[in-house]
Order: C-alpha cells, then sequence, then structure tokens
C-alpha cells in the first residue's frame, strides 16, 4: 500500500511539473498589471471553491497575440486567458474557444460594445471584464504652458500639431506617440485619427484593405510625423503605453494619449502633477472618436476542466469582483458605482464611452492589425514615407482578407 501511494504521488508530481493541468484546477493567464488583484480574487474564490485550485501564470504585453494564438492553436491551452476584445471574432470563427452564453446572467448591465466584440454568429464567446478608451493627458505644471488643455477648451477643434510644437521645449516632448511594445498600444493611438479623417483600415464588408486610400494615408502621417517632426521622444520605437507614462511622470513629456488606468500611477509616482485630461482634438466639422478596447475572458476550446473555468469567470464577473480586478473601467455599468471609481477625474473618461467605437469582426484581425504596426515602424525607421508603408500594409492585408 505504502509503495502504491508513493507511485501516485510521482505520478502527480510528474504531470505538475510538465505543466498537465489535474482534475479540478484552473490554469488562468492573466496580464502582469491585474497581478495583485488577482491573487487577492483568487484566494477569495478558493476559500468558497474548495474543491477547485487556480493556478495563475502572468503574461507580459509584448508578443501576447501570438503567444496566445500559439497555445489556443496547439490544443494545450490553459483553463481561462486574458485576451483583447479584438482578438476574440478570431478565436471564434477559427473554432478555438468555447461559448460562454450560460455564464452571461445580466446582459442589461453590460456596456453594449463590450458584447458587440465578444460576440459571433449569435454567440458570445468572451466574457468582458473590462473597458478602456485613450484620451489624452498634459502636465499643467506652471513651469510651462499647458496650451493642450486651455487652448482645448477654447476650441475644441484646435490644431493638434499646433499644441505640441508649443508644448516642445528643450529636453520637453510635447506630444509622445508609441511605436514599440505590443501591437495594441499603437493600433488604439493611431486608429481614432483615421476613423476622425473618414477612412479604416479595412472596408466595412470586410473584403478590401483601404488603409492606403487618401484618407487612411494623411491620418497616418498625421500621427507619426509628431516622431518625425521631433514632438515625440527620440525613444518613440521602443516606447508603449507604459513607457509613455514613465516619462510623463519624469516630467519630459508634456501630453500623451493614455486612458483612465493611468491616473492612479501618476498620482502616486508623481502627487505634483496637476493632471488635466481632454478629449483628443479632431477635425473641423467632424466627431472625436476613441476606439473601445478592453479585456475578456476566453476559455478555451481544449481546456482540460471549462466546468470550473466557467465557475471561475462567474465569480470573477460579479460587480464587486470585475470592479477590483480591473485598472480601467469595468465592462458592467453597476460596478461603475464602485468607490473607486467616484474620482471626479474620471468622468472626462466615462464622458467619451458613447464615442468608442470597436474594430472589425474579422478572423484575422491580429495578423492585419500586426501588419499595419510593421507599416507603421517602417515610417517611423525612416525606411518609407507613408503611402509606401500603407500600400505594403495594404497588401499584406488584403492578402488575409482573401484567405478563405
Amino acid at each position: 500500500m505504502k509503495f502504491g501511494k508513493l507511485a501516485v504521488m510521482a505520478t502527480a508530481m510528474t504531470l505538475l511539473a510538465s505543466g498537465v493541468t489535474l482534475a479540478g484546477e484552473v490554469t488562468w493567464w492573466t496580464p502582469n498589471f491585474n497581478e495583485a488583484r488577482a491573487r487577492e480574487l483568487v484566494t477569495k474564490f478558493e476559500q468558497a471553491n474548495q474543491g477547485i485550485k487556480v493556478k495563475l501564470e502572468i503574461t507580459t504585453a509584448d508578443g501576447l497575440p501570438q503567444r496566445v494564438l500559439t497555445a489556443l492553436q496547439s490544443g494545450a491551452a490553459p483553463e481561462i486567458i486574458d485576451v483583447q476584445h479584438a482578438w476574440i471574432n478570431g478565436y471564434a470563427q477559427n473554432d478555438l474557444v468555447l461559448p460562454l452564453d450560460d455564464v452571461l446572467k445580466d446582459r442589461d448591465d453590460y456596456i453594449p460594445a463590450s458584447l458587440e466584440y465578444c460576440t459571433w454568429n449569435g454567440k458570445l464567446w468572451g466574457f468582458p471584464i473590462a473597458s478602456k478608451l485613450m484620451r489624452s493627458s498634459t502636465t499643467r505644471a506652471p513651469s510651462r504652458m499647458p496650451a493642450l488643455i486651455q487652448a482645448s477648451r477654447r476650441r475644441p477643434g484646435m490644431s493638434l500639431v499646433a499644441a505640441a510644437k508649443t508644448l516642445s521645449k528643450g529636453k520637453i516632448s510635447g506630444f509622445a506617440i508609441t511605436g514599440g511594445g505590443e501591437v495594441g498600444n499603437t493600433i488604439f493611438r493611431s486608429l481614432p485619427f483615421i476613423w476622425m479623417n473618414g477612412g479604416d483600415i479595412i472596408s466595412a464588408d470586410g473584403k478590401k484593405a483601404v488603409v492606403n486610400q487618401p484618407a487612411a494615408v494623411a491620418a497616418v502621417k498625421f500621427y507619426t510625423d509628431f516622431f518625425k517632426n521631433k514632438q515625440s521622444p527620440a525613444s518613440t520605437l521602443e516606447n508603449d503605453g507604459t513607457a509613455n507614462r514613465r516619462l510623463f511622470i519624469a516630467e519630459t513629456v508634456a501630453a500623451y494619449q493614455s486612458g483612465q488606468f493611468d491616473v492612479a500611477s501618476i498620482k502616486k509616482e508623481n502627487p505634483k502633477i496637476d493632471i488635466g485630461v481632454m478629449q483628443i482634438p479632431h477635425p473641423t466639422g467632424k466627431p472625436t472618436a476613441a476606439l473601445l478596447g478592453g479585456w475578456s475572458f476566453v476559455v478555451p476550446k481544449s481546456a482540460k476542466n471549462p466546468t470550473e473555468a466557467k465557475k471561475l469567470v462567474a465569480f470573477l464577473a460579479e460587480a464587486a469582483n470585475q470592479g477590483a480586478l480591473t485598472d480601467t473601467f469595468p465592462a458592467r455599468k453597476s460596478a461603475m458605482s464602485l468607490p473607486r471609481f467616484s474620482d471626479p477625474i474620471l468622468t472626462v473618461f466615462k464622458d467619451m464611452l458613447p464615442y468608442g467605437r470597436a474594430v472589425p469582426n474579422n478572423k484575422n484581425w491580429v495578423q492585419i492589425t500586426q501588419a499595419y504596426f510593421d507599416g507603421i515602424q517602417r515610417i517611423l525607421l525612416g525606411d518609407e514615407d507613408a503611402q509606401k508603408a500603407m500600400d505594403g500594409a495594404a497588401k499584406d492585408i488584403q492578402a488575409l482578407l482573401d484567405q478563405k
């Protein structure tokens, strides 16, 4: 009997070492910015569900889209993965994830666009947990004129280029854009400029790449010219959103596109900055636009313990838990009434929600955005101008759209 017990124990240890999920165990991939909050919620969940053990694996933004896709295609994925909304339709159309309609209980309590992102063919393939929008933040330090905020209050259609030029003084960059890191950083910040100019990356029917048409190219040039004209930092090609926030905190960047998720860090790390928040100035006569993004849970089709995974998703979806987990706005409207979302500065971000737009539903959206991002990088490197770079991106995107 003793030998038999030892054999079972050895087998269990071998399974754990090889990364195989055991019965009753849920492996959850969650981003590093969620780690502390996720661990607290896991403890609560395990106390309430004694038969389920949750194993957290912490992910990072760099390379995450491809890592997730590889895991889903391998047939050896974890039980739950935090993914960006825009990735989900591709997973659904390629039969890589399970539907989660049975977990959703209060549909009317969710921001409609967040559910739209996760829906394909009448079913819910991801469970929205967080919503975010990109806006602009700027210092209001007495040492430099907060032109971007003050002028926009008087004249909403003012030139962002003129404001960035005004704010660029000495070692201070007027308006920081992103050029490196996870692809989504640049999509979130540049695509709204294309939309505001009447363009898009692909056509409304999803059949044609239009990122090289005049409206889109002009917007891409507008975006990348902040770097070309030295109004964005020299490190732009390496900078993601986090890097821009750190430069802002260090007071070497006067303004950058951000979201409500950066406010707490700025206040904590540099309390002397009096933060101002505003909508990105938009072309005269045209409405502003923002990409409504955020994060959702998916349960891979190959998950070994999907029943237990759905129990964890349902627990995390409760309003109080959803509000505690996200560092952006929760996807549930009722969760926004939690005290942590009562800071007056967040009102400006909430007011932008009606202008939030979802990205196109396309099974190859992750690869489409990579092609677009690669084109942006070629412009920033000085290898190609905006038209040539977007022509190249359009060629690669069209090949993806033509796939059956």
